[in-house]
């Protein structure tokens, strides 16, 4: 079930920078302070969160932005990812299988918002395929995908999960028979999404943390770099238009895009930010443009 049910018609979305025009959310449970904080981050406190999500979807509102809200998973404690759980394209949306497979159960009361929002499931990722929705960027004819890439860990910073060669593969075949250019893209182990540290801002143009992402792999589009110790401020939801929706924490990161003539809407979302969640891996956006 949904708590608001609006419907939306094809194309759906053919570039993440495209005006926004709708999105899929879930609420945070109390099972949100048991995710594993970043790295000297201390865990999320629920009633803060609850409290900035309200102020994070009030926002999308007031932008006109049509907002579903799937039914939380009670088994899980990683929901405030939202865009883990599909990809979508102009013809639908390609439903993924989580890196961790205990969020299964997020899944099925997806694909029950897909059906109440009018978005057809178009592919799945199949055992044993492996693939987070937060690790893709649709841009375009172009689709980028995470893919970790071994360095010299810190001590202390855990890795995290980014799917399997088999579900970055059957992503790419769908995409290639929709004759996108599919680019894997190098990110540091301990990344939790590639949405969190890399963004499509324009339709040219990049914003990543250079320390955790290949930025080579953007090659021919603009690049924009986060500020040193702002990785996560790359993450910002691109609401179209040149205009940004950013965590305000991020005070480097905020007046660097609007130096590059970008519009940016601050709210603070820190609660989420403390475990990596920023608000391009908020929402599961369905329709653009």
């Amino acid at each position: 079930m949904t708590t608001a049910s609006p419907t939306f018609q094809a194309p759906y979305v053919a570039n993440d920078a495209a005006t926004l025009r709708g999105v899929l959310v879930v609420r945070p449970t109390a099972a949100l302070a048991a995710v594993r904080p970043l790295h000297g981050e201390s865990n999320a406190i629920v009633e803060r969160a609850h409290e900035q999500f309200s102020v994070f979807i009030t926002r999308l509102g007031a932008r006109g932005i049509k907002v579903v809200e799937a039914e939380p998973s009670t088994s899980t404690s990683s929901s405030a990812f939202c865009a883990d759980g599909a990809v979508v394209f102009p013809d639908g949306a390609f439903v993924m299988r989580p890196s961790d497979l205990g969020r299964r159960g997020e899944i099925a009361l997806l694909e029950t918002a897909l059906a109440l929002a009018n978005v057809p499931i178009v592919g799945r990722i199949a055992a044993p395929g492996l693939l987070d929705g937060g690790d893709v960027i649709v841009a375009g004819d172009t689709l980028f995908i995470a893919v970790t890439t071994p360095r010299r860990n810190e001590e202390g910073i855990a890795a995290s999960l980014h799917g399997n060669a088999l579900g970055r593969e059957q992503l790419a075949v769908y995409a290639r028979s929709k004759n996108m250019n599919v680019v894997e893209i190098p990110v540091a182990a301990e990344v939790r999404r590639l949405k969190s540290v890399a963004s499509l801002i324009d339709a040219r143009t990049m914003l990543y943390a250079a320390s955790l992402v290949d930025g080579e792999a953007f090659a021919g589009f603009e690049r924009l770099i986060a500020p040193r110790g702002e990785d996560y401020g790359a993450g910002v939801l691109a609401l179209g238009g040149r205009r940004v929706l950013s965590n305000l924490r991020f005070r480097e990161t905020i007046p660097m895009l609007r130096a590059a003539k970008f519009a940016v809407d601050a709210i603070d979302v820190w609660e989420f930010g403390k475990i990596g969640a920023t608000p391009s891996s908020m929402v599961l956006a369905l329709k653009r443009g």
